[in-house]
């Protein structure tokens, strides 16, 4: 997770337009055009700023790729990194009081593979490891299917609208020139995801209703600007159906009583769609050394011309 002071900058700068610090290749220019395809605001009369994102697969890869291509890195850590992302999902921890544990990868592995597995024994733990890298490559491969484009709707049915079956958001709060400081240090409980069938849910956390406790916004009240992350798991155990469904047509975030706005709404109209990447895949590593070298030789050559003359 980005340090807060940088994540606010990003939010700032993709919600408003203005011109970011870095360089705009053709990758940076596709992640902002995705960053407002997730993204909806409310600004109420009493002059806050609500800003949510909804961080779909696409919006991720898009950002791996713009990030990646401002760092001049190859294909291979490209993929390192949109590996380490899907890590960090399968391999967080969820909260059991509400049988949201059950998509959790471990527990998976536990139901369906190995119901006595011991992470303590060393030869159980090597081959979940392989089991867990194995799930971990078959999503990279369905980025990379041929049949489809790089940024599109649905990977499988645990990524696209979602990241490993939960719908994440973040939601960016700005009181702006208004003279209101409103409470927030609940504002999580006060944030419902309702679908098109206009029932109302709750995000799940581990810490009260946040995914973790660095997910909570700064501040007991609302005095400038800050964040907070909420997760709505789209299937809990006892409910087969999604929570939204690949028909749907829309989904909204809800946040009551921000300010003077009995209920803010943000409405998301499904499916979203995404551009065209310019290129499916970065240089290797091996191309990317094999310029930055022919960079600097050329750099030095015009340095030497530039002394003898």
């Amino acid at each position: 997770m980005p340090s807060r002071v940088l994540l606010l900058c990003w939010i700032c700068a993709a919600g408003t337009g203005c011109a970011l610090e870095f360089s705009e290749g053709p990758f940076t220019g596709v992640e902002q055009e995705v960053w407002r395809t997730v993204n909806r605001s409310h600004r109420g009369a009493d002059g806050i700023l609500v800003q949510a994102a909804l961080h779909t697969f696409a919006y991720e890869v898009a950002h791996a790729y713009a990030r990646a291509e401002r760092e001049d890195l190859g294909q291979e850590q490209l993929e390192f990194r949109i590996k380490q992302l899907l890590y960090s999902y399968v391999d967080g921890t969820y909260p059991a009081e509400d049988g949201t544990d059950i998509n959790s990868l471990y527990f998976q592995y536990l139901i369906y593979v190995n119901p006595s597995f011991d992470a303590r024994n060393p030869l159980q733990k090597r081959a979940f490891d392989i089991w867990r890298a194995e799930y971990i490559r078959r999503v990279v491969d369905a980025i990379y299917d041929p049949k489809f484009p790089i940024l599109r709707d649905q990977y499988d049915d645990r990524w696209g609208l979602t990241l490993y079956s939960r719908l994440v958001f973040t939601v960016y709060l700005s009181s702006g020139e208004s003279q209101l400081k409103p409470y927030i240090a609940d504002i999580g409980a006060r944030t419902f995801l309702v679908n098109q069938q206009g029932v109302r849910f709750q995000p799940s956390g581990t810490f009260n209703f946040y995914p973790y406790e660095s997910d909570r916004p700064e501040g007991e009240v609302l005095d400038g600007k800050t964040y907070y992350r909420v997760f709505f798991p789209n299937r809990k155990s006892n409910d087969k159906k999604p929570i939204v469904g690949p028909d749907d047509e829309y989904l909204e975030l809800q946040i009551e009583n921000l300010g003077d706005v009995p209920l803010r709404t943000l409405r998301w109209e499904l499916p979203l769609e995404y551009p065209e990447m310019p290129a499916r895949r970065l240089p290797t590593e091996a191309e990317v050394a094999e310029r930055k070298a022919s960079e600097r030789a050329e750099r030095k050559a015009r340095a030497e011309a530039a002394r003898t003359q």
